[in-house]
């Protein structure tokens, strides 16, 4: 791979990035509003804190202080949110951890630009100082997080759920953001041994299923399914933080859903970040180099240049969300075509980009952006959403990455980058 496409870049310039700097303007304009956020939780899927990590990132890549200034506001009231609910729930994207990797996120991505830029030079306290984020004299604000998730996770055996979402991957994610403190060291390996219990032996490997559904088919996919486990097993790995428990459940988990991948060869299944074979290669290419196993990374990309291949009518209605629609496969095929070099890969990420902001109606939702929704009579609709994963922040952070030269390191939340990038 060049050693240039290891640096982040732009996906389009000219005509398509004006297009989508314009869709960024209009949703932060909308989130600027009192009345979008109004009476939103704290959660990171539909909450005030993936609103928040949007306006940070553009503040980042366009010097818009207002949109700071607003993200501060809205961490803020999420915190005063967290801190009046009296049972919130624990998941990444459903609860307090969500919020608290944001927390972390801002805080670390702030003190690494602090280190190397100007404004350590200065010197003096203002909001982009990391001890200013974190409370007086550098008060660490996640330590309680931190002792909430290692009483959780030391309950045998663990009854919760094991997915990205709402689960065990979730909590890696948030522990691996919180690398090298020792509280996220030790939240690792309990991470690791309720995966193990969590564990059901197959044919070959191992998988998972959902606790509520019915059918006890194993889930490929990366919210709710082993394509999330192998990626956070691997960054693990990647980060120098992996037992041998944790490589021995990778090489598992990666047999596992090859066997699976294997059975259902020849159906096209789902594509989307959330489910299908697009997110599995992501986890598998992630895998192969953690483990250094070439035939993992063989795998991953047939699956990426079959999903990338796969084409679709014009009449087809897709969702533009990050999670099951077309800003998350852009997003998802950029960052597989910059781990990679592959052209292909690259074009199916332009014209994914190209679907979402095809997607965009001026004036209506938020930024322009609505989503699809299941409505009370049970028939489907188009809705507004402000949120990270389903709605229009997120929606905001893909354009943000494929129009601007800023990194994107928000993604470790989708576990599609590490904190080496791709």
């Amino acid at each position: 791979m060049d050693a240039a496409l290891s640096r982040w870049a732009p996906l389009v310039e000219g005509e398509t990035a004006a297009r989508a700097l314009e869709a960024v303007e209009a949703i932060a304009h909308d989130l600027a509003g009192t009345a979008t956020v109004e009476g939103s939780g704290l959660d990171l899927n539909q909450g005030r804190s993936g609103a928040a990590l949007f306006l940070a990132y553009l503040q980042r890549a366009r010097g818009d202080a207002a949109a700071g200034a607003r993200a501060e506001l809205l961490l803020d009231q999420a915190i005063a949110a967290l801190a009046a609910t009296p049972a919130p729930a624990a998941g990444l994207y459903n609860g307090f951890t969500g919020l608290a990797w944001v927390v972390e996120h801002l805080t670390e991505e702030e003190s690494a630009a602090d280190a190397g830029g100007e404004a350590a030079a200065a010197g003096g306290a203002d909001r982009n100082d990391p001890d200013e984020l974190d409370g007086e004299e550098g008060e660490d604000l996640n330590a309680g997080i931190d002792t909430a998730l290692l009483a959780l996770l030391r309950r045998e055996p663990w009854r919760g759920e094991f997915d990205l979402l709402g689960g065990l991957v979730g909590f890696g994610i948030y522990a691996l953001e919180r690398l090298p403190r020792p509280s996220a060291a030790a939240l690792l390996p309990l991470v690791v041994a309720r995966l193990a219990e969590r564990a059901e032996r197959g044919p070959r490997g191992v998988a998972w299923h959902r606790r509520e559904l019915a059918e006890r088919q194993p889930d490929p996919g990366m919210a709710h399914g082993a394509a999330g486990v192998i990626a956070v097993l691997a960054r693990m790995l990647q980060e120098g933080a992996a037992t041998p428990e944790a490589a021995a459940l990778l090489e598992a988990a990666v047999e596992g859903v090859l066997d699976l991948v294997r059975t259902d060869e020849g159906r096209d299944g789902e594509l989307a970040w959330c489910a299908g074979n697009a997110g599995l290669s992501v986890a598998l290419l992630a895998a192969g180099r953690a483990a250094g196993r070439e035939d993992w990374e063989r795998a991953s990309l047939g699956l990426a240049g079959a999903a990338a291949r796969r084409r679709f009518g014009a009449e087809e209605s897709f969702d533009p969300a990050l999670c099951h629609g077309t800003a998350g496969l852009s997003h998802l095929f950029h960052r597989l075509y910059r781990a990679t070099g592959d052209s292909e890969l690259r074009a199916a990420a332009v014209g994914w980009l190209e679907r979402t902001l095809a997607r965009r109606r001026p004036g209506a939702g938020v930024g322009g952006f609505l989503f699809r929704r299941r409505q009370p009579d049970g028939d489907a609709g188009w809705v507004a959403d402000p949120g990270f994963l389903g709605g229009s922040a997120g929606i905001g952070l893909a354009l943000l990455a494929a129009a601007t030269p800023v990194e994107p390191a928000w993604d470790r939340l989708l576990l599609l980058s590490g904190r080496g990038g791709c």
